[in-house]
């Protein structure tokens, strides 16, 4: 008789823990942001870098574009399946900003995307980077944390590639970001992000200009 009531204890007490854990293996809303935003971020890569192998005007952007293409593809097809083992909606298109900034991209050529792309690419880097910096510090989720942690060292070579690409298109460089390890241990505040992402697009703004200029007076 005793064994019976132990076991119909434990019975009901393993009917209230499951919902419990079926609650806590849920995503955070931040697991859940990070992984829209990468996704976004990444649809927004694959379809400039696409541009930038049609359009780009040098040889390095036109190879910048490819592997951005490649990579990203790669880097959406593992935040798809964390959001489908999590049973997180993405959405279907890159936010309004990206679409604009691919809209640009659409009405330059030459030099001038070549210098537009470069730069903004830059500044498309840094958040994606800050993206996952925020959800390796802040996510509960092991998984979604585990593909910003993978993500990280591929987001930060591409910053790298950048760096190297401006010098060679005549814009200024961005901040270094070390090696991929190093930039994946660093932290990117939203106060450092706005104002890099301001300084990038006046730097980018005054080499078109300049160019413009050039052009006038030849």
């Amino acid at each position: 008789m005793l064994i019976r009531k132990a076991a119909l204890a434990l019975g009901l007490a393993g009917m209230f823990l499951v919902p419990a854990t079926a609650a806590q293996a849920a995503p955070s809303d931040q697991d859940a942001a990070y992984l829209r935003a990468a996704h976004q971020s990444n649809l927004a890569e694959i379809a400039g870098g696409k541009l930038a192998q049609q359009k780009g005007d040098s040889q390095d952007v036109k190879d910048l574009g490819a592997r951005f293409v490649a990579d990203h593809t790669k880097l959406d097809a593992a935040v798809r399946q964390t959001a489908s083992q999590l049973d997180v909606d993405l959405p279907g298109a890159p936010n309004e900003e990206q679409q604009a900034l691919a809209a640009k991209y659409q009405q330059a050529s030459g030099d001038d995307f070549d210098a537009l792309f470069v730069s903004t690419q830059m500044d498309a880097h840094m958040k994606a980077m800050a993206n996952g910096q925020k959800e390796i510090s802040q996510g509960s989720d092991a998984a979604a944390k585990k593909n910003a942690q993978a993500a990280a060292p591929v987001i930060a070579s591409h910053h790298e590639l950048l760096n190297d690409a401006a010098r060679a298109v005549g814009v200024p460089a961005g901040i270094g970001t070390g090696t991929g390890g190093e930039a994946a241990s660093r932290t990117f505040t939203t106060p450092v992000v706005a104002l890099l992402s301001l300084g990038v697009l006046l730097l980018v703004a005054g080499a078109v200009l300049f160019r413009r200029r050039l052009f006038v007076r030849a």
